[in-house]
C-alpha cells in the first residue's frame, strides 16, 4: 500500500474530511446502535422494510465554499454496512480520490445536539486530481488516474448470488481456451449482462467476475485484480428490500442515478469492443486501465447509492430517539418550575427569589460541594443542612448553576437534574414529582438513559409512590442504561434536590428513606446526589443512617465566614449604604442569618423609597439589642410588625392583626377576598373591606406576598412559627385555637347567607351534572370563593377547637342542622367534595350527637349514583330514606313534590351504601377512623376504598395467588396482606408500594394481625403454625406450635402481650408473645373456629365457629361465659366494638348480627347480602359495619346507639318516619308505621326474632313452567323441588328426596314426569301429579348440572361436571349412552322436540351437537370466549342460543351451526336463556341481577325487568309467550309481563335500568332507588314466595321533576329555627 499524501497535497482536504468524517460515523452508529439496539431484535426494532419506506435523506453540514448542504445516502440493507467506518464508504485508505460527495440543497439538519461531533461540512466541492465535474446528474464522475490503482485491501465473499442474465460457467471456459486473460474474457461476455433492473445489473457483472476467476485461477495481473475487486463490492447491493421499494419511494431517484451511472460506463466499455481493440486491450496496460477507471467508477456510484440509504437508517433511528424525547413531558410530567432554569417573571419573581450567592460569598462551601462533585472516588451523597435563614437554596441554586453551564466543558460531572423544592407551588412542594422530573431532565442529557426508560415503558409510575417512582424511573433504567452499554461508566452525574423539608405532607422524610434504600441497595454508579433541608429531626435521622456520605452544617460553618459572606451580600444589593455606619448596624443586627439580611434588603428596596425612609425603617428593626440567631430573626420580624401596625391606635392595631392572624390560620392558603368574606361577616363589621385587607398585605409586603393566583402566602416559614409562640412574639402573638374558634364561626355566618336551595339554578333534574354543559360555569357564579372556602373548611376550624358543655357555639350547629345541612351537601356535591360530609359531619357528632344522623344520610347520598346528579339529592336520596332517623324524615316535609317512595319492611334499611367489587373478596378491614376499607380478592390484588364514596382508591398487585387475609395497622400507614402463595406483604398504604414479602409458611394464610405498635406482624397458616414477623426488617421471630389443623385466624391483645388463635382443630389457644408459651386452650366448639377478636381492655374473647354459634370466653382464665346462638350457618367472622360491650358477627346465613355482649341478646340483624359473608369490621367510632360477601358487595351498614338499640322496645318491623326527637336530641323515639307488629305480645316477638334467622332465603337455581301453563317448578339450595300455582302464587308440592342442591329441573308436555338433577350426582325422575319419586338414575361420576326430558318423557338427557352426557330411558330408568367430548363441565342440555338432536353446553367454551340415535358428535360451534352456561333451542331447531360468561347471548343457525348473531348488554354472566314458542323473543337472566327481553330476528334489546337483588339463575317463558318466570340467589320466584298490562301490580310508565327509574322512552331520569331496597321494574305480576311485606313502590303523580324540579322545595318554610342547646 503506497503512502499516505502530503497534507499539502490536492487530497489533503479530503483526507482531513475523511477523518473528521470517520469520527462523526463512529459517534452516530453508537448512537443508533443504542437506539435501535442492532444485533439483538426486538419488537421494538424497525423492520428494514420500515426503514426503506420511511427514512429520508441526512445533512452533515454545509460546505465552507459555497455553504450547500452535504448529504449521505446510505442503502436500505440491514446494518451491516454501517458497522464500521470502513464497512460505510469502502474506503481505501491508499486510494482517497475512490470517495464521492453528493451536494443536496435544502434539507434541515438532524442532530441537534449541543454536545454532537459536527459532521463535516467542507467537501462539496472537493475533487480528487483528475476528477471531471459533475455532470448535472448528482454524481461526480472521475477522469482518468494518474496512474493505475492497486486493489483493495479486501474482497467480500458473495453467498449465494440471484439469478440475472450472465454467461454460464461452461461458456466462460470455452472463451478462456482462447488464451485470454481476465479483462479480455470480461469484455467479451459483458452483452450477456443485461436487465432493467440497475441492480440485478450490477449483481450479473458480481457473478460474471466470480466465474472467470474461478476459470482463470491464477492468471490475473494487479489491473485485473482491481477490476475484480470494484465489481466485487456490487454484491453489497444484494438486499430482498430492493425488490419492496415502491415505485414512488424516496429512493427512485438515488436508484435512477446510478442506472445513469451503469449505462454510461457499460456503454464506455462496449464501445471499446465495437471498436475491435479487444486484443489491443488485453496487450496494453493504459488501455487496461481504462476499464479499470469505468468499473472504479461503477463502484463509486454505488458507493454513493450505498451511503444514501444507509444514512436514511440513521435518520429514522434519530426520529426515533426526537419522539421518545418528545413523548417524555407527557409521560413523565416533570415539574418546569423546580427546574433551576426555569424563567421567573412578575409574581412568581417575589415568589421564588432565586438568586446565586454573590460573587466572593459562600466561596468555601462551594468549592467543597464542587471538589465533591468532581471527585470519582467521593461518597455518592452529599447533605447540607441549616436552620432557617441560613442560605441553603441560594447555595443549591449556585451549585446548579455550576454544573449546569461547566459540567460538558470540565467532562467530569454533568447536572443530570434538579428540582428545587418549595411550598409555595403545588409544582414544588409534591414528593410525587421529584423523581420523574429529575428522570425528565436525565433522559434529555444522556441518549441511553432516555432509551432505557422508554423501552422499559413503567410511566404509569407517575401515580405510584416515592419508592416506585425511584425504581422505575431512575434505577431500572440507569442499570439498564450500563448494561447496554457494557457496564462502563463513562458518564457522570449530579442530582440536586433543595429543601425537602418544604415538601407537603411530611414528604421529605419519605422521599429521603426511598432515596437511601435506593442508593444503599442499588449504589447507581455514575450517579451523585446532592440534597439539602432544614435540621429536621426525622430527616436528620434518616441522613444519618446513610452509609457513605458527605455532610455540611450551615450552622457549623466559622461564623466569622459567614458574617463576611453577609456582608458581600449587602454591599451588592443595598450600594447607597455601602461604607456607611448604618451599613455596619445592618451587619450586625444580621449577625449570621442570611434570611435576616435578605428581608431587610426587599424591606429596603420594595417600593420607591427614599434614602431617608430607608434609614428610618432600619433604625426600628435594628433598636432591639439580641443575643442570639433565633432573637435576631424575632427582632426583624418584630421590628417589620412594629413598622406596619406600630403607630396605629389599639383598636385599629386589633383590626390589623385580626387580618394577619387570618391568613395565617385559614385551612388552606387562600386570597384577600376570602379573608375579607370571612371577617365581614362578623355582625356589625365594617373594618374588613377587600381594601382594608389589601392595605395590611402591602405593609407587611417583606413578609407577606402575593402568588399568581392571588393566595397570600408568606416568604418563610419561620414568620408564622414566631406569630404562633407567644413567648417571640408577644403583642404580635396569635392565639391558634381562639382563632379557628373565630373562623369556624365565621363560617357558619357566611353559610347562613350563602347556602340555598338549588344555588346553581340547575335546569333540570334529568341530566347528570356531566352532562349540564353550562354547570361548571354556574357554579363559578353562584357559589363564590368565601362560600367554597367555608363548605370545606368549617370542620377543620371546629375540630381544633375545644367543646364545652353549654357552649355557645351549640346553637349554631343546631340550626345547621335543621335544614341547612342539606343544602351545605347539595353545595359540597357541586364542588366535588362529597366524599367529606360524612366525616366532616361524624366526627362534628361530639359536639352535637344528631349530626350523626346527618352524617349517615350524607354517606347514603355520597356513595349513591344519585350522587352524580345534583337534584337527585332531593328528589332520589330523600324520597328513598328509610333510616330511623328524626331529621332527614323532618327534612322531607320541606320537600312535598319529591316522589312518594313507599315501603313497609326493607331488610336492609341500615345499608348506607352498597360497593360492588369486580370479584369475590375473602379479607375485609377498616382503618381506624372509618375512611378506608381494604379488601383481599380472589384475583391476587388487594384493593383499598374510600368508604365514604365507595370509589377505588388504588389495587396493589404483588401476590401470584387469591388474598385471603387483610389488615390495616392503627396509624394507617400500612396494610398486610396474607395470601394462599403462601406469603405475607407488607404494604405502603399512601402509595401502594409493597414493602415487604415474608416467606417461611408452608401453606397458605389465612388470618393476619398487626401489634398496636406496629413493630410485628402475627400470621395464622394452614400448616398449623402461627408465626409472629418483625414488621421493620421481615425476619421471623417465633414460629408457635400447638393446633393441629390449620389456623384460621389469629388476634393480639391491645397490650401486646397475648395473642389468640382459632383452628379448625376446634380449640381457641392464647399465647405469650414473649416466649411463644401456650397459655391456655379454650374447647367448646363443636366445629372449626373461623374467627376470633380481644376486646380492647383484654377481658374478653369472642369466637365464630362452623357450628352456627358465637361464644364468649373469659380472657384471663378462659372460661366460656356465653353461647349466643341465633345463626342458621356457619359464623365466619366475629369483631367487637370499641365500647367492649356489643360484639357483630358475619355469617353464611347472610346476615350480619349485632350482639349485647352482656346479656347475648340480638339487638339488630343487618340483611341485604345474597351469599354468604364472610368477613366485618368496625370503624374506630363503632358508628360504621363493613361486611364483605360473596354475592361481590360490600356494604357498609349504619349502627345507631347501641345503648338506645339495646334498650328501645323490640318489635319494630318497618321504619319510624316522622318522629320528633327527644329534649337532648340524642335518642330516636318510635314513630310511624309500627302497626304492623303492635298486636304482637312478647312471646310472639321473640318468635319474630327467630324467625329472621330461619326465613332466609335460598338460591333458586331453575325454574320450569308446565306446558299448560298452569305451574311453575322450582329448585335449588334448599334441595327440594317446589310446585307452585301459577296464577296464585300458593306452593302446591314439595318433591324431597335429593341430598344436595338440585341444579336443574324439567318436564313432560302433559306433566305426569318431572326430571331433576343435583350436586349429589344423581338424577331423579319424579310423579308430577303426586310428587311421588319414581326412580333414581345413577351413573355421573361427579355434579348433574342440567337435565331435560323430551315431550313424552321417552328420553331423558343429563349433562354434569364429569364432562360427559348420559341418554336415559325415560320409562324404565336404563342408561342408553353416554357422550364424551367436551373437555371440561358440562353447563346446559337441551333436546329438539322431535326427539332427534341434543345440544350441549360446556366450560370448554362449545356448543356441540349430538345425534340421539347414533350419540355422534355432529358439529362444535366454538366462537364463544366464554363458558357456556345455559342453552335454548327452538321449536323448529332452526335456532340455537347460547348464554356466556363473556356477557354475551349468541345465536345459531341450529341447521348449519352458522353464527347468526351476538347480543351485547348484559354487565355479568349469562345463567340463564329461553325462546318463546312463536319464536319471536329470546329471554335471558344474568349476573348483574337483570332479565333481558331481546327480538330474536333483529337481535335488538326489547327492555330489561329489574327487581331481583341478586344474581337471576334462569328463565322461563309461559307458553302464551306473554310472561317470564325468573329464579334467583335471592330466593325469589317472580313472574312477570313482557310488555307491562293492567295485571301488574304497579301501574306506571316508566321503567328501571339499573337502580334508575327512566321515562318510559328511556330519556329522562326520575329518580335512583337503590336496588337492595327492593323496587322491581312494573312488569313484575307475583313474587313466590309472597314476601313478608309488600313490594315498595313509588308514584309520581305529585312529583316536580325535570325542568320543573326545583319546585318540590316549599321555600315558604323558613330554613333557619333556633334550637336550643345540644
Amino acid at each position: 500500500m503506497s503512502d499516505p499524501p502530503q497534507t499539502d497535497s490536492p487530497s489533503a482536504p479530503k483526507k482531513d474530511w475523511l477523518n473528521r468524517s470517520k469520527a462523526w460515523f463512529d459517534r452516530k452508529t453508537d448512537r443508533v446502535k443504542n437506539a435501535l439496539k442492532i444485533g439483538a431484535p426486538t419488537t421494538r426494532t424497525p423492520s428494514r422494510a420500515a426503514f426503506a419506506a420511511s427514512t429520508t435523506d441526512i445533512v452533515l453540514g454545509q460546505s465552507a465554499s459555497n455553504q450547500q448542504d452535504t448529504l449521505l445516502r446510505p442503502s436500505p440493507t440491514h446494518l451491516r454496512p454501517v458497522q464500521s467506518f470502513q464497512d460505510l464508504t469502502a474506503y481505501d485508505a491508499t486510494h482517497e480520490s475512490n470517495v464521492q460527495i453528493v451536494p443536496a440543497p435544502e434539507l434541515d439538519p438532524v442532530f441537534d445536539d449541543p454536545d454532537a461531533t459536527p459532521a463535516p461540512a467542507d467537501v462539496s466541492e472537493i475533487q480528487s486530481p483528475g476528477e471531471a465535474p459533475s455532470d448535472g446528474s448528482g454524481l461526480q464522475t472521475a477522469t482518468k488516474p494518474d496512474s493505475a490503482s492497486p486493489p483493495l485491501d479486501s474482497e467480500e465473499t458473495i453467498p449465494g448470488l440471484i439469478d440475472d442474465p450472465s454467461p454460464s460457467p461452461s461458456g466462460v471456459k470455452n472463451v478462456l481456451k482462447r488464451s485470454w486473460d481476465f479483462t479480455q474474457t470480461l469484455l467479451m461476455k459483458l452483452p450477456d449482462v443485461v436487465d432493467e433492473n440497475p441492480v440485478k445489473v450490477a449483481l450479473g457483472l458480481v457473478k460474471l467476475v466470480s466465474e472467470i476467476k474461478e476459470a482463470v485461477g491464477d492468471n490475473m495481473d494487479k489491473t485485473d485484480q482491481h477490476i475484480a475487486s470494484a465489481i466485487g463490492q456490487l454484491a453489497i447491493l444484494k438486499d430482498e428490500q430492493v425488490a419492496k421499494w415502491r415505485s414512488d419511494g424516496p429512493e427512485v431517484p438515488r436508484l435512477d442515478e446510478f442506472t445513469r451511472t451503469l449505462e454510461g460506463e457499460l456503454g464506455k466499455l462496449r464501445r471499446l469492443k465495437s471498436e475491435h481493440v479487444l486484443e489491443k486491450i488485453a496487450s496494453h496496460e493504459d488501455e487496461k486501465s481504462a476499464i479499470a477507471a469505468i468499473f472504479e467508477r461503477i463502484n463509486e456510484g454505488r458507493i454513493q447509492f450505498e451511503l444514501y440509504t444507509n444514512l436514511r437508517v440513521f435518520k429514522a433511528a434519530v426520529e426515533v430517539e426526537r419522539a421518545v424525547m418528545r413523548s417524555l413531558p407527557s409521560e413523565l410530567q416533570p415539574s418546569h418550575m423546580a427546574d433551576h432554569r426555569y424563567y421567573i417573571e412578575g409574581k412568581e419573581r417575589e415568589t421564588l427569589r432565586r438568586e446565586a450567592c454573590t460573587p466572593g460569598t459562600r466561596t468555601g462551601t462551594l468549592d467543597r460541594i464542587v471538589n465533591w462533585a468532581k471527585s470519582l472516588s467521593s461518597e455518592q451523597t452529599f447533605w447540607l443542612f441549616g436552620p432557617a435563614g441560613t442560605g441553603k437554596t441560594t447555595v443549591a441554586y449556585t451549585i446548579a448553576r455550576f454544573f449546569e453551564a461547566t459540567g460538558e466543558a470540565d467532562g467530569a460531572i454533568t447536572l443530570g437534574g434538579n428540582f428545587l423544592c418549595s411550598r409555595q407551588f403545588d409544582d414544588t412542594r409534591s414528593v410525587k414529582r421529584i423523581i420523574r422530573t429529575l428522570a425528565y431532565q436525565l433522559a434529555r442529557k444522556c441518549e441511553g438513559f432516555a432509551n432505557a426508560l422508554n423501552q422499559l415503558k413503567n410511566f404509569d409510575a407517575v401515580h405510584h409512590g416515592v419508592e416506585a417512582q425511584i425504581r422505575d424511573f431512575l434505577v431500572t433504567p440507569w442499570k439498564e442504561h450500563l448494561r447496554a452499554s457494557g457496564g462502563n461508566v463513562s458518564e457522570h452525574y449530579l442530582f440536586l434536590i433543595d429543601a425537602v423539608d418544604e415538601l407537603e405532607d411530611n414528604g421529605g422524610p419519605v422521599f429521603l428513606r426511598g432515596l437511601i434504600e435506593a442508593v444503599n441497595a442499588s449504589h447507581l454508579p455514575g450517579i451523585k446526589f446532592f440534597v439539602t433541608s432544614r435540621s429536621n429531626p426525622d430527616i436528620v435521622a434518616l441522613v444519618d443512617s446513610f452509609e457513605r456520605k458527605q455532610l455540611i452544617r450551615l450552622q457549623d460553618v466559622e461564623e466569622e465566614e459567614v458574617r463576611m459572606d453577609i456582608g458581600t451580600y449587602l454591599d451588592a444589593n443595598l450600594p447607597d449604604f455601602r461604607g456607611s455606619l448604618e451599613m455596619v448596624q445592618i451587619k450586625d443586627y444580621a449577625d449570621t442569618l442570611f434570611i435576616c439580611a435578605a428581608t431587610i434588603v426587599r424591606a429596603l428596596t420594595l417600593g420607591d423609597l427614599e434614602v431617608e425612609d430607608q434609614k428610618r425603617i432600619l433604625q426600628k428593626f435594628i433598636s432591639a439589642k439580641l443575643k442570639n440567631a433565633t432573637n435576631f430573626l424575632d427582632g426583624l420580624y418584630e421590628g417589620i410588625l412594629s413598622e406596619a401596625f406600630g403607630s396605629l391606635d389599639e383598636e385599629i392595631f386589633s383590626e390589623k392583626l385580626c387580618i394577619l392572624h387570618t391568613f395565617l390560620c385559614t385551612a388552606e392558603r387562600t386570597s384577600m377576598s376570602v379573608v375579607s368574606h370571612l371577617l365581614a361577616s362578623q355582625e356589625g363589621s365594617t373594618s374588613f373591606t377587600p381594601k382594608a385587607v389589601d392595605r395590611v398585605l402591602i405593609r407587611l409586603h417583606a413578609v407577606l406576598y402575593l402568588d399568581d393566583r392571588n393566595i397570600v402566602l408568606s416568604y418563610h416559614k419561620s414568620f408564622t412559627d414566631y406569630l404562633f409562640d407567644k413567648g417571640r412574639s408577644g403583642r404580635f402573638a396569635c392565639d391558634q385555637s381562639y382563632r379557628h374558634r373565630l373562623l369556624a364561626q365565621q363560617c357558619f355566618s357566611v353559610m347562613k347567607t350563602g347556602l340555598k336551595f338549588n344555588i346553581a339554578n340547575i335546569p333540570s333534574s334529568f341530566l347528570l351534572d356531566s352532562e349540564n354543559s353550562n354547570l361548571d360555569h354556574a357554579i363559578e357564579q353562584s357559589i363564590s370563593p368565601g362560600l367554597s372556602y367555608t363548605s370545606r373548611s368549617w370542620f377543620k376550624h371546629l375540630s381544633v377547637t375545644p367543646c364545652a358543655p353549654s357552649d355557645p357555639f351549640l346553637p349554631t350547629l343546631a340550626d345547621f342542622l335543621q335544614l341547612p345541612v342539606l343544602f351545605w351537601i347539595e353545595t359540597m356535591n357541586l364542588l366535588g367534595c362529597r366524599g367529606q360530609c360524612d366525616p366532616d359531619l361524624k366526627h362534628a357528632s361530639t359536639w352535637v350527637g344528631s349530626l350523626a344522623e346527618a352524617a349517615s344520610f350524607a354517606l347514603y347520598f355520597s356513595g349513591s349514583p344519585a350522587s352524580a346528579s345534583t337534584p337527585h339529592l332531593y328528589l332520589s336520596t330523600l324520597s328513598t330514606w328509610t333510616q330511623e332517623h328524626t331529621f332527614p324524615h323532618t327534612w322531607r316535609h320541606h320537600f312535598p313534590k319529591i316522589p312518594q317512595f313507599r315501603t313497609l319492611g326493607s331488610e336492609s334499611s341500615s345499608a348506607l351504601m352498597q360497593i360492588s367489587i369486580p370479584k369475590t373478596g375473602d379479607g375485609l378491614a377498616m382503618s381506624a377512623d372509618g375512611t378506608q376499607i381494604v379488601c383481599g380478592f380472589q384475583d391476587n390484588s388487594v384493593r383499598i376504598y374510600d368508604s365514604s364514596t365507595g370509589d377505588e382508591v388504588k389495587v396493589l398487585h404483588g401476590h401470584t395467588d387469591v388474598v385471603l387475609s387483610v389488615a390495616i395497622s392503627s396509624d394507617m400507614d400500612h396494610i398486610v396482606s396474607g395470601s394462599r402463595d403462601h406469603s405475607i406483604r407488607i404494604w405502603e398504604a399512601s402509595t401502594g408500594k409493597e414493602l415487604m414479602a415474608l416467606r417461611g409458611h408452608t401453606e397458605m394464610i389465612l388470618s393476619v394481625a398487626i401489634s398496636a405498635d406496629k413493630t410485628w406482624i402475627v400470621s395464622g397458616s394452614a400448616d398449623t403454625s402461627v408465626r409472629i414477623w418483625s414488621m421493620v426488617t421481615g425476619e421471623q421471630l417465633k414460629v408457635l406450635n400447638g393446633h393441629t389443623y390449620a389456623v384460621l385466624s389469629v388476634a393480639i391483645t391491645l397490650d401486646m402481650t397475648r395473642i389468640v388463635s382459632g383452628s379448625s382443630d376446634r380449640s381457641i389457644q392464647i399465647w405469650d408473645v414473649s416466649t411463644g408459651e401456650e397459655l391456655k386452650i379454650l374447647e367448646g366448639h363443636q366445629a372449626a373456629v373461623w374467627s376470633v377478636a380481644v376486646s380492647a381492655d383484654g377481658v374478653h374473647i369472642v369466637s365464630g365457629s362452623k357450628d352456627k354459634s358465637v361464644r364468649v370466653w373469659n380472657a384471663a382464665t378462659g372460661q366460656q361465659l356465653k353461647i349466643l346462638e341465633g345463626h342458621t350457618d356457619s359464623v365466619c367472622s366475629v369483631a367487637i366494638f370499641p365500647d367492649r360491650l356489643h360484639i357483630a358477627s358475619a355469617s353464611d346465613d347472610q346476615t350480619v348480627c349485632i350482639w349485647d355482649l352482656s346479656t347475648g341478646n340480638i339487638l339488630k340483624v343487618l340483611k341485604g347480602h345474597t351469599s354468604w359473608v364472610h368477613s366485618v369490621a368496625i370503624s374506630g367510632d363503632g358508628m360504621r359495619i363493613a361486611s364483605g360477601s360473596g354475592d361481590n358487595t360490600v356494604w357498609v351498614w349504619n349502627v345507631p346507639g347501641l345503648k338506645e338499640l339495646g334498650t328501645q322496645e323490640e318489635g319494630h318491623t318497618s321504619h319510624a318516619i316522622g318522629s320528633p326527637s327527644a329534649p337532648d336530641g340524642m335518642s330516636i323515639v318510635s314513630g310511624l308505621y309500627d302497626t304492623f307488629t303492635s298486636a304482637l305480645g312478647p312471646d310472639a316477638l321473640a318468635s319474630k326474632k327467630m324467625e329472621a334467622f330461619e326465613a332466609r332465603k335460598r338460591a333458586i337455581y331453575l325454574v320450569a313452567v308446565s306446558h299448560d301453563g298452569r305451574h311453575i317448578i322450582s329448585c335449588g339450595e334448599d334441595t327440594s323441588i317446589r310446585i307452585w300455582d301459577a296464577s296464585t302464587g300458593k306452593q302446591l308440592k314439595v318433591l324431597e328426596g335429593h341430598s344436595d342442591i338440585v341444579m336443574s329441573v324439567a318436564t313432560c308436555t302433559d306433566g305426569t314426569r318431572i326430571v331433576s338433577g343435583s350436586q349429589d350426582g344423581s338424577v331423579r325422575v319424579w310423579d308430577g301429579l303426586t310428587g311421588q319419586g319414581l326412580r333414581v338414575l345413577q351413573g355421573h361420576t361427579d355434579k348433574v348440572n342440567s337435565v331435560a326430558m323430551s315431550v313424552d318423557a321417552a328420553c331423558i338427557v343429563s349433562g354434569s361436571a364429569d364432562k360427559s352426557i348420559r341418554i336415559w330411558d325415560g320409562s324404565t330408568g336404563e342408561e342408553l349412552r353416554i357422550l364424551q367430548g367436551h373437555k371440561a363441565r358440562v353447563w346446559a342440555v337441551a333436546i329438539s322436540a322431535n326427539k332427534t338432536r341434543i345440544v350441549s353446553g360446556s366450560d370448554d367454551k362449545s356448543v356441540r351437537i349430538w345425534d340421539v340415535s347414533t350419540g355422534d358428535e355432529l358439529m362444535v360451534l366454538d366462537h364463544h370466549t366464554g363458558c357456556v352456561f345455559s342453552l335454548a333451542i327452538s321449536a323448529d331447531m332452526t335456532h340455537i342460543v347460547s348464554g356466556v360468561t363473556d356477557h354475551s347471548i349468541r345465536i345459531w343457525d341450529g341447521i348449519t351451526g352458522e353464527e347468526l348473531r351476538v347480543l351485547k348488554g348484559h354487565t355479568g354472566d349469562v345463567n340463564s336463556v329461553a325462546i318463546s314458542v312463536d319464536r319471536k323473543h329470546i329471554i335471558s337472566g344474568s349476573d348483574d341481577k337483570s332479565i333481558r327481553v331481546w327480538d330474536l330476528g333483529i337481535g335488538k334489546e326489547v327492555s330489561v325487568l329489574e327487581g331481583h337483588i341478586a344474581q337471576v339463575f334462569s328463565v322461563a317463558i309461559f307458553p302464551n309467550g306473554k310472561h317470564i318466570v325468573s329464579g334467583s340467589v335471592d330466593g325469589s320466584v317472580r313472574v312477570w309481563a313482557i310488555n307491562p298490562a293492567p295485571e301488574t301490580s304497579n301501574k306506571a310508565d316508566w321503567k328501571l335500568h339499573g337502580g334508575w327509574v327512566l321515562s318510559e322512552d328511556g330519556d329522562n331520569r326520575l329518580m335512583f332507588v337503590p336496588p337492595h331496597l327492593g323496587l322491581s321494574s312494573p312488569n313484575l305480576v307475583r313474587v313466590f314466595p309472597p314476601p313478608e311485606y309488600p313490594p315498595p313502590t313509588v308514584d309520581f303523580e305529585q312529583a316536580a321533576l325535570g325542568p320543573d324540579w326545583h319546585k318540590c322545595y316549599d321555600s315558604k318554610c323558613p330554613p333557619f329555627t333556633h334550637s336550643p342547646p345540644m
